[in-house]
């Protein structure tokens, strides 16, 4: 019977009600959907039209400065007499005019020159190697007087950003480069144009965010590769590693340019599933009380069974909120006889496992309190690091006054590796912290050692801001001087290379010591896997650290020849800001 009832129940009035709720979800869905898409659309095409206003001043502005004859002719002259460069600078005054002009939305003008003849003021600037350097300087170059939309640090002293830019070469008559114009989008413009429009971004052809309401973003790359062509939606799009749903508009503001801009107005569908969701519980609410109705309805043709289950269910109740000592007498050898005796054996081990698992709590805590006396012990009798440090930087400063300044300068590394050592934790650190330590490392090397040693450090950078152990190349490069090089009769060199190898990173480090005999070598290679310890204490300690973080994901290799040297390679895997 209570099968039948069941069966009826489902036929009649679970089945249906269910499938109503599950239309009634997918039409709220579809239709937040529509909606997202047709405001982030519209959100698209305002942003394409406010910005192509601001976007068109700066490109006015760039042509009228392309062929300013006064301005190329200032970048040409070679100045001999201060005096005729000071009055050439305070008779030019159209960079002053136009900003006036176009204050609303242009923060300033600036020429990148190649005259070194030309003192720098706050609208011209000479070009030196950190500017060359520069993404957006080598781009322009490139594109040889094309437009280009590019990401512009400004070192304003006061206020110092990344600005929007327009970035455009400049060129004379005869084809050869003068400078590079950056025109500044004044960045509160740009900030009023996204704030009224929701999550939208600007990115350039290569990927790069110039602009967002959110300026942790500005600076980010994305992958634009699905965006390509005209206005479109496109299905996932991940942003600071989450995924959206986007609307993506292309704008280039001159046929003159030498790239175009995408704005891209993203979404989730979790958010915009909030209000439909709320619904849908609604919805389902009320189903479930019809059910409840249709439920108790049958539950009137089995009132037997029924209450038994009230009554198990109210003992189940007050054991779901702590009362687990609750009596449970429900008689009957069925199911529901069966099930309140499993409810009564469950509460009494609930019982006796809370009980356990408080006593352990105690005894981890008093364990903890032990291990911070410990600890305070400890540190109360080491020597206070700021004492060392500042000790240091004393005798950098006297070195300094007294005109010592390669003592100087090797005291400030010394302290820094020394502040590095002391402060370092076992979390992971970028590779490029890791590269600098090393290469303050190397220099203090090379003040002992003057010229019987040298080194080379070359690396991929866009490996940079990848995750390693930390101490993981200082030590082999300790072991390659103390062992290899000191005892070597004659010049060293290390040299040093960090790689990829497919998903991994690769790091060698060679040198032209004594490297090691075939017994020596062997002996080494068998004692790195065991326990023992020997005088490569560096090697050993880095295998062993390999091995405990890595497990088997990493690659540690020696090769030496007596009287040629030693290589030591080490891959791991890649891992980011985790």
């Amino acid at each position: 019977m209570r099968k039948k009832f069941i069966l009826a129940f489902l036929i009649s009035a679970f089945i249906p009600q269910i499938i109503l709720g599950i239309i009634l979800f997918l039409n709220l869905h579809s239709i937040a959907l529509e909606n997202a898409v047709s405001n982030t659309k519209r959100n698209v095409q305002d942003v394409k039209n406010k910005l192509l206003d601001v976007l068109q001043n700066a490109v006015d502005i760039s042509n009228k400065l392309y062929l300013d004859k006064k301005l190329l002719g200032i970048l040409s002259t070679e100045y001999n007499d201060i005096s005729k460069l000071y009055e050439d600078y305070t008779s030019y005054t159209e960079f002053s005019n136009l900003i006036s002009i176009y204050y609303k939305n242009i923060h300033a003008i600036r020429v990148f020159a190649f005259n070194p003849t030309l003192l720098e003021t706050g609208e011209f600037v000479k070009i030196d190697d950190f500017v060359r350097r520069q993404k957006w300087f080598v781009h322009a170059v490139e594109k040889d007087g094309k437009i280009l939309w590019e990401l512009v640090f400004d070192n304003d002293p006061f206020r110092p950003q990344y600005y929007f830019s327009l970035v455009r070469l400049i060129k004379n008559s005869f084809g050869e480069k003068l400078g590079v114009m950056v025109i500044y989008i004044k960045k509160e413009r740009i900030d009023e144009i996204l704030s009224q429009n929701g999550n939208t971004i600007v990115v350039t052809d290569k990927g790069t965010i110039v602009a967002a309401n959110d300026q942790k973003l500005v600076g980010k790359s994305i992958d634009i590769t699905p965006f390509g062509g005209d206005d479109r939606l496109v299905e996932s799009v991940k942003i600071n590693q989450q995924d959206f749903m986007a609307f993506v508009g292309t704008i280039m503001p001159n046929v003159t340019s030498g790239n175009y801009l995408k704005i891209i107005s993203f979404f989730s569908k979790k958010e915009i599933f909030k209000v439909p969701n709320r619904i849908s519980f609604f919805a389902f609410g009320v189903i479930t009380t019809d059910l409840l109705i249709s439920l108790f309805l049958m539950l009137l043709f089995s009132k037997f069974i029924t209450d038994r289950l009230t009554a198990l269910n109210e003992k189940v109740n007050q054991i779901s909120h702590g009362h687990l000592d609750t009596s449970i007498e429900i008689l009957g050898k069925d199911e529901i006889g069966q099930l309140a005796e499993n409810v009564r054996e469950m509460a009494k081990n609930i019982k006796n496992l809370i009980e356990q698992v408080y006593l352990a709590e105690i005894q981890k805590q008093q364990i903890l309190t032990k291990q911070r006396e410990i600890q305070f012990e400890m540190l109360s009798s080491q020597i206070n690091p700021h004492f060392l440090f500042n000790t240091l930087e004393a005798i950098r400063m006297k070195a300094v006054c007294n005109g010592q300044e390669e003592i100087s300068h090797i005291v400030y590394l010394l302290s820094n590796l020394l502040r590095r050592s002391i402060t370092v934790s076992s979390e992971l650190i970028s590779l490029k912290e890791e590269v600098e330590f090393v290469q303050q490392f190397l220099e203090i090397q090379k003040f002992r050692f003057g010229d019987r040693i040298d080194f080379d450090i070359q690396v991929d950078e866009e490996l940079f801001d990848y995750k390693i152990l930390p101490f993981l190349i200082q030590p082999l490069v300790e072991n390659s001087i103390k062992h290899g090089i000191e005892p070597k009769i004659g010049k060293g060199y290390i040299k040093i290379r960090i790689f990829k190898r497919k998903e991994k990173i690769a790091i060698k480090v060679e040198d032209n010591g004594i490297g090691m005999k075939e017994d020596e070598y062997e002996k080494l290679i068998s004692r790195l896997k065991s326990d023992q310890k020997d005088a490569h204490v560096g090697l050993k300690n880095v295998y062993t650290r390999l091995k405990l973080f890595y497990g088997n994901e990493f690659e540690f290799l020696v090769k030496s020849k007596f009287e040629s040297g030693t290589v030591v390679e080490i891959t791991v895997p890649r891992k980011g800001d985790e």
